[in-house]
């Protein structure tokens, strides 16, 4: 179905053609056959122009398969044979068409055969050029529209990001605890106040460095992440643990910047953390994912759910439906939280 715009565009184009059609049998011929004509002309034209629309949105969206080899119409070379044997195919039938109905047996030295078919097949290719052209062109618009529409997007959802990863910087709780740390190490042992204050840094460091950025390495996360695992374990001690299982060429893997420490957190703020109920997140990969799981022994008082935590996980599945064909899952499997993250290729 041709839509309502591209209908009242063709049909303008189409009777154009037929007015400047009457005008010139008008010279040559009596009223009534020149209307007679038009009639004709008009739905036969519109129908015409009907096809050609029809079959390249058909060929655009299935290639061809020719001698087990697809041929992709918008290569420009495929694109010109096809058109070229539509125009053949389409003025032969347009040829037989204007046979049947204005061949009146009497012969007409105006035109010969061979020269009356070239004008019709000029006359087709012009026609399937300019719905071709016109189809490209409102194509560009089209794509052009979803493109900044996608953009602006990305724009809100990086916006409400590096809110969220501000937000963590200048978390005070964060802050205390970990001053309240480093104090008590400093009366108790200097080297672990200076290994403290170091991992301290390098976390701060990657949210000044990388809380822009659109996507980081796994190897650049892990790594931040030992940094901030390395701040809580002082905190928690043998009440937290943590377990690293990534395979080897999963590290050069790309997700969005915090996507670890958000997970993290989360278990962290979600449930239980005590020496009698350790909790244990292991941080391993499968396939195309990085999954953080965590057993699952949830807090008796329950966490805000319309807490950062809550809107740091809906942008992640935001910023995934912009980036990648795969969302990130949340499920609670065998008393088990886990978190599937998809992996996305560093060749993007």
């Amino acid at each position: 179905m041709l839509k309502s715009g591209r209908l009242y565009i063709y049909g303008i184009f189409v009777l154009l053609i037929v007015v400047f059609n009457f005008i010139y049998e008008l010279e040559h011929n009596s009223l009534q056959e020149a209307l007679q004509e038009s009639i004709i002309i008009f739905p036969l034209t519109f129908l015409f122009i009907w096809i050609i629309y029809i079959t390249r949105g058909f060929l655009m969206n299935n290639k061809l398969i020719i001698n087990n080899k697809k041929i992709d119409p918008s290569n420009k070379i495929a694109g010109a044979i096809i058109i070229l044997i539509k125009t053949i195919v389409m003025s032969v039938l347009f040829r037989a068409v204007i046979k049947f109905f204005f061949d009146d047996g009497e012969d007409d030295s105006t035109f010969s055969e061979g020269v009356l078919f070239l004008v019709i097949s000029l006359s087709v290719l012009l026609i399937t050029l300019f719905v071709y052209f016109f189809e490209n062109y409102l194509s560009i618009i089209e794509n052009r529209h979803k493109m900044e529409i996608q953009l602006s997007k990305h724009k809100s959802e990086k916006i409400i990001s590096q809110y969220l990863s501000l937000k963590k910087q200048l978390n005070p709780h964060f802050l205390f605890n970990s001053f309240n740390s480093l104090s008590a190490l400093i009366h108790i042992d200097t080297h672990k106040a200076d290994a403290f204050l170091q991992e301290l840094s390098n976390v701060y460091r990657y949210n000044l460095d990388y809380s822009e950025e659109l996507v980081v390495p796994v190897k650049k996360e892990v790594n931040f992440i030992k940094s901030y695992m390395a701040l809580q374990r002082i905190r928690f001690r043998e009440s937290i643990t943590i377990n690293y299982q990534i395979d080897a060429p999963k590290m050069k893997y790309l997700i969005p910047p915090m996507t670890l420490e958000l997970l993290v957190e989360n278990a962290i703020k979600h449930n239980i953390v005590e020496k009698s109920n350790p909790l244990v997140i292991n941080v391993t990969t499968e396939e195309d994912s990085i999954i953080v799981e965590n057993n699952f022994q949830p807090r008796k008082s329950p966490v805000d759910k319309n807490s950062s935590l809550g809107i740091g996980l809906k942008n992640l599945k935001n910023q995934y439906e912009l980036i990648h064909t795969k969302s990130p899952t949340f499920n609670i499997e065998n008393e088990k939280y886990i978190a599937r993250i998809p992996l996305i290729t560093p060749d993007i």
